[in-house]
């Protein structure tokens, strides 16, 4: 189920920047404001960094992990600063979309050498939330884009781009 929920928001992601040229990726409003490049970039980078964390977190003991409530990830009326901050180097859409296809098929290969039940089980330390079970993380993972997917949407509004 979660597997599903991260493939149908990366499709989503995807599909928000068919038709974008290069330019129009790595435009920004201002020198404050990341362009959607970077956007996709950091969901690469922050997809990257969790699969190191749940690989080593499979490897280890299990114990019980309670659940939170990860709603709030998608919401951005909350502002987080994040700790990975993506570079403003050219990128075409070409590299953007390998870097998001390589990350995902990282974790789509862990997944696929993992008992799906042992995922409620393993728990890493997420630098904001705390302790997450690998379960949760995939979760966070997907909320996380459907943040990033709005803000997308919001910069495609701002530079007026399809």
């Amino acid at each position: 189920m979660v597997l599903k929920l991260l493939n149908e928001t990366r499709d989503e992601v995807l599909a928000s920047i068919n038709g974008l040229s290069d330019d129009e990726l790595n435009r920004s409003l201002d020198t404050e404001s990341w362009s959607i490049a970077q956007v996709l970039h950091h969901l690469q980078q922050i997809e990257s960094y969790f699969l190191s964390l749940m690989d080593a977190a499979l490897q280890g003991p299990s114990e019980e992990v309670r659940e939170k409530n990860l709603s709030a990830v998608a919401d951005r009326s909350h502002k987080a600063k994040s700790p990975i901050e993506p570079s403003s180097e050219f990128k075409t859409k070409e590299e953007l979309i390998s870097r998001l296809k390589h990350s995902r098929e990282k974790v789509n290969a862990l997944l696929a050498k993992t008992n799906p039940d042992i995922l409620a089980e393993k728990p890493l330390s997420h630098p904001v939330l705390g302790k997450l079970s690998v379960k949760q993380t995939l979760e966070f993972i997907a909320n996380h884009e459907k943040r990033h997917l709005e803000q997308i949407e919001e910069i495609k509004q701002s530079l007026a781009v399809r």
